[in-house]
């Protein structure tokens, strides 16, 4: 991501705090790391075969190094101290493995460091995750190796190892076996995300980091007497101990922990590919007596190189996957989550539900405590959709609906706005803690570690804030490379999101004021419609009275058959001027309902025009009166269209309830409808009528007729705000 502003506030507890000289747990395991220190030191000049064992000795003073470092990281609690122990047992035994036969006091150091070693290692797995408290009864841990010391020391010292020998590597296996196991369990009785996070990664390492040892020494030697491989080996394999228990116990110390991680499971593996699929080409070559440069061993160098290309795709991927499972338990792929909601995003939605699905895919994507968005409404930023995958912390629950001053959060992402990643680290000494700066203290407030502003044409229009980590606080380079495309094109979709929403609130306007003027039409066809029936058909009728009065009342004559000719003109004016009075607003559709006005009117339609009308109507109940008069309208529409323009012969009209929806169907035998009549202000008001009651119009036509449906709920849609 472009132009991130990484915020680092040392703020957590110190590295170092002079109150470990005030524990007792902490100074003895720091004067037991000075012994382990001074007595290695103190053999190897004293033998003065420091040369000969450098490897032995450099690997156990490493091993003091990560031990008092976890310590110093770790100081809070009992797991520093049993880890420290745990080293400073263990390097003691590292560096006096070559030299214990010269003498006792060699023999008895490597052995109290051999006995101690898995003790202190299984005290350091018990109490790993703080959620256990020490107390203690769990120095009976110790009591067993305590017992061995003696006879096993002695039996060394005078090169003639025995039974004490054999138990004392029985009890070393039993013990690396039960860390493993009690490192299990405590992964299975998990109470958070993070803490089954940094418990899987503790399994991980206890297993990569003794089972070799196991394997390799403890066992062969315990049931054969002889190891099966040098010992020169030992220190490579103390060396991947160290890295597996100091990369799973310093791991989530550090700020980009998923980007070590990732980047070393990833490129150990393909490392050990290549070198194993070279070992293989070349223990190949050497079976078959020929070398690389020949030109079939010149075709296989080839042949593997290529091979090796092609499993780049897969090995990448099933790693990416196993370091999901051992940061979080399962073995997703957040490159695949993220592009699918890249595409996702490429559809049109409203903001609301882009908020979700943006809160919802990256915190799934990258394994998040929670997520959420704030939306600018006016002069303030309101917390709005998002998403908590992890109780740790306040629940989001508590944030949604707050308001932040927009003043303060854009003073926050600086300008022009930018990302702002919060990063919270150690500082080494209590002095040097610092505290967050005051335009930042905002985002903090909103629990938001990673701050990106959305922008669209009008500014920051939204804030995506991302929480921490499931199992660690930061975010790291990778997250970052992934996040930055995606939220281009968040920005472009939220844009495109925010038109179509005020597009929709104008149409829904205009929607709304097409039903208030279609019900100050019907209002003024009711006017219009009552005056017609009250005065002026009662003045037509009241003339054709006085016409057949003055006819009666007249001898024959010229004149009687021009009064006849003005009666019956009178009459039809009179007919005419109730035919369109019921047009206006049929009186029947307020007495007796929908479907008896209908078929009332389609007899009268049928007579006056010679088209045949076929109906079929189902039982309808409980119509709204904006629906019956919205259908009404639709049919009266319909069959003038049919007189006019279709020539058809025969029409059939049907309408049916289905549920909570009306269904009406329109249809004619003649001979289908130009692109003129579909796009005329007949059918444009068609469907705004249908349209504005909630419901759908479909009009299909070719050359046998035109087809209407519509379907319209029984309830119109819209809200009483709107229709008031």
């Amino acid at each position: 991501m472009d132009h991130v502003q990484r915020v680092i506030v040392h703020d957590k507890p110190p590295i170092y705090d002079p109150a470990i000289w005030r524990e007792p747990a902490s100074v003895l395991a720091l004067a037991a790391t000075l012994f382990s220190l001074v007595a290695q030191l103190v053999t190897a000049l004293g033998i003065g075969a420091f040369q000969d064992h450098l490897a032995y000795l450099g690997v156990g003073l490493l091993w003091l190094a990560i031990g008092v470092l976890v310590f110093l990281q770790r100081r809070v609690g009992h797991a520093g101290a049993a880890f420290l122990l745990s080293a400073a047992a263990g390097s003691l035994f590292l560096s006096l493995a070559p030299w214990y036969r010269s003498g006792p006091a060699a023999a008895w150091l490597f052995v109290v460091g051999l006995l101690l070693l898995p003790p202190f290692l299984l005290d350091f797995t018990r109490s790993f995750t703080e959620q256990r408290r020490w107390n203690r009864s769990e120095l009976l841990i110790y009591a067993i190796p305590l017992l061995l010391v003696v006879p096993t020391a002695s039996s060394l010292a005078v090169d003639r190892p025995g039974l004490a020998w054999h138990l004392t590597l029985a009890v070393v296996s039993l013990y690396l076996v039960a860390a493993i196991v009690q490192a299990g369990y405590d992964l299975l009785q998990a109470s958070s995300a993070e803490q089954a996070s940094q418990s899987r990664a503790l399994l991980a390492g206890l297993v990569a980091g003794t089972g070799p040892a196991i394997f390799l020494f403890s066992g062969p030697l315990l049931l054969r007497g002889t190891v099966v491989v040098s010992m020169a080996w030992l220190p490579i394999l103390i060396l991947l101990f160290l890295a597996a228990m100091s990369y799973a116990v310093l791991l989530f110390e550090f700020s980009e922990a998923d980007l070590l991680v990732r980047r070393s499971v990833v490129y150990g593996a393909l490392t050990v590919v290549i070198v194993c699929a070279y070992a293989a080409f070349g223990v190949g070559l050497a079976a078959a007596g020929t070398a690389v440069t020949s030109p079939l061993g010149g075709l296989g160098f080839i042949a593997v190189t290529v091979l090796i290309g092609a499993a780049f795709g897969p090995i990448t991927y099933y790693a990416r996957r196993l370091v999901d499972w051992i940061l979080y338990g399962r073995r997703s792929d957040r490159w695949r989550l993220l592009q699918d909601l890249s595409a996702r995003l490429s559809a049109l939605m409203s903001p609301q539900q882009l908020g979700n699905v943006l809160t919802r895919e990256i915190a799934e994507a990258l394994h998040l405590r929670g997520a959420f968005l704030l939306r600018r409404v006016e002069d303030c930023y309101v917390v709005q959709q998002g998403i908590q995958r992890d109780g740790r912390r306040t629940s989001l629950a508590s944030l949604l609906g707050t308001s932040v001053p927009a003043d303060l959060m854009l003073a926050a992402l600086g300008s022009p706005p930018q990302p702002v990643l919060i990063i919270h680290r150690k500082p080494f000494a209590a002095r040097h803690i610092g505290r967050l700066p005051d335009r930042f203290q905002i985002l903090d407030d909103v629990q938001a570690t990673l701050s990106i502003p959305l922008l669209t044409h009008e500014g920051a229009d939204a804030i995506l804030c991302l929480q921490a980590k499931v199992a660690h606080d930061a975010f790291d380079a990778d997250d970052l490379e992934l996040l930055a495309p995606l939220i281009r094109q968040t920005s472009v979709a939220l844009d495109n999101a925010i038109l179509y929403e005020r597009l929709a609130e104008k149409v829904d306007e205009l929607r709304d004021a097409y039903r208030r003027i279609a019900r100050e039409q019907e209002a003024e066809r009711a006017r219009l419609a009552h005056e017609l029936h009250d005065g002026t058909a009662q003045e037509l009728a009241g003339l054709i009275t006085l016409a057949t009065v003055a006819e009666r009342q007249m001898g024959d004559g010229p004149a009687r058959l021009t009064l006849d000719r003005l009666r019956r003109q009178a009459e039809d004016a009179y007919q005419g001027v109730r035919r369109a009075s019921h047009a206006l607003r049929p009186p029947m559709l307020d007495d007796f309902g929908l479907i008896p006005t209908l078929v009332r009117y389609l007899e009268g339609f049928s007579e006056q025009t010679g088209i045949a009308v076929d109906t079929a109507f189902g039982e309808v109940t409980a119509v709204h009166s904006e629906v019956e008069l919205a259908l009404f309208r639709v049919v009266q529409e319909c069959m003038e269209n049919i007189r006019k323009h279709s020539g058809a012969s025969s029409a059939r009209v049907t309408m049916y309830a289905e549920g909570e929806v009306l269904a009406l169907t329109v249809e004619d035998s003649g001979h289908g409808m130009s692109e003129s009549v579909d796009r005329g202000l007949g059918m444009a008001g068609m469907r705004e009528r249908v349209e504005a009651v909630g419901g759908e119009m479909v009009i299909s036509g070719g050359a046998s007729g035109v087809r209407v449906a519509v379907s319209v709920p029984l309830e119109p849609t819209w809200t009483a705000s709107a229709s008031s």
